[in-house]
């Protein structure tokens, strides 16, 4: 894993923030271009991201942002936040920014964001259309979903307690076993996500994101049949290598949407974004190439 191309010092110093009922929700947005909504996973935030933003700013105009309670969106009153919020939240942005299309670029509990946003749109319910969606590795069909021992204990009633005092040495080495077996980072690699993991909230907002384990648990039909019922281009690039949801994960995602486009990236891990940017770059540009500027059909065939 290669040093972060902007430290999350600089990231955090250029971006813009929006007021939604009790939160200041930071976003980052730049490039030229069809709109790309781009949502980060949990524990960290839209820096995430700018491993591969760089190479997309002249393709698209990003908007990038730290998801409720994550990053440098402060949850003035530390309220827990279900998926429904983040994408209450999602509508309000695109609102305030004049957006009415985008296509999506998502990851981990990003996925889940998007899943209910295409919900919305298959009802006719969104206040803006989504055009294409992107996936990264993350817990699509809940039930395929393998949580990492940390994760688990952050679920559990103990959640709260634990993480007010886990210490950062231990949450970077679980944070690292979901890279990839030769893209896992050295302690001073890994030293750069915390300040992203920790964000404005604290480490007692670890808790309150893991909620949405539970979410998936209890929206698995209405978020699965967003992905079965959709009628616009999908894709997922992942990582086989992810212990969380790697190549188990992919293969139940295609089995239910045979006609998305699948990308495997045999040794990767959990964040192709951080681990193979090079790929991930590729793989969008070659499908919005197909999918729109060349106004091709479809293709559907799996890699």
């Amino acid at each position: 894993m290669d040093k972060a191309p902007i430290s999350f010092d600089k990231w955090r110093q250029c971006g813009k923030y929006f007021e939604w009922r009790d939160h200041n929700v930071f976003y980052q947005r730049g490039g030229k271009g069809q709109v790309l909504l781009m949502l980060h996973g949990f524990p960290t935030s839209g820096w995430d991201w700018c491993w591969i933003s760089r190479y997309l700013v002249d393709r698209f105009h990003m908007v990038i942002p730290d998801l409720l309670d994550y990053g440098q969106s402060l949850n003035a009153r530390q309220k827990k936040c279900s998926i429904k919020d983040q994408a209450d939240m999602l509508e309000a942005l695109m609102q305030h920014r004049e957006i009415r299309e985008v296509h999506i670029l998502a990851h981990d509990v990003g996925d889940t964001v998007a899943q209910e946003l295409l919900a919305r749109h298959n009802e006719s319910s969104l206040s803006f259309k989504v055009k294409s969606c992107i996936f990264l590795n993350g817990g699509l069909i809940p039930s395929l979903h393998r949580p990492v021992p940390l994760q688990t204990l952050l679920a559990s009633p103990l959640g709260p307690l634990l993480a007010r005092f886990v210490k950062r040495s231990k949450f970077l080495k679980s944070f690292a076993a979901v890279f990839g077996p030769h893209t896992r980072s050295n302690k001073e690699r890994l030293e750069e996500f915390w300040p992203a993991v920790k964000g404005v909230n604290g480490r007692a907002a670890l808790a309150r994101r893991i909620g949405y384990i539970e979410d998936r648990k209890k929206n698995a039909r209405r978020w699965v049949g967003a992905l079965a019922n959709a009628k616009l281009p999908l894709m997922l690039i992942f990582g086989q290598e992810d212990p969380i949801s790697g190549a188990h994960a992919a293969d139940g995602f295609e089995k239910l949407v045979p006609t998305a486009k699948l990308i495997r990236l045999p040794t990767i891990g959990h964040y192709p974004q951080v681990e193979a940017p090079e790929a991930v770059v590729e793989s969008v540009k070659i499908f919005h190439t197909c999918m729109v500027e060349k106004s091709l059909k479809y293709n559907t065939t799996k890699e």
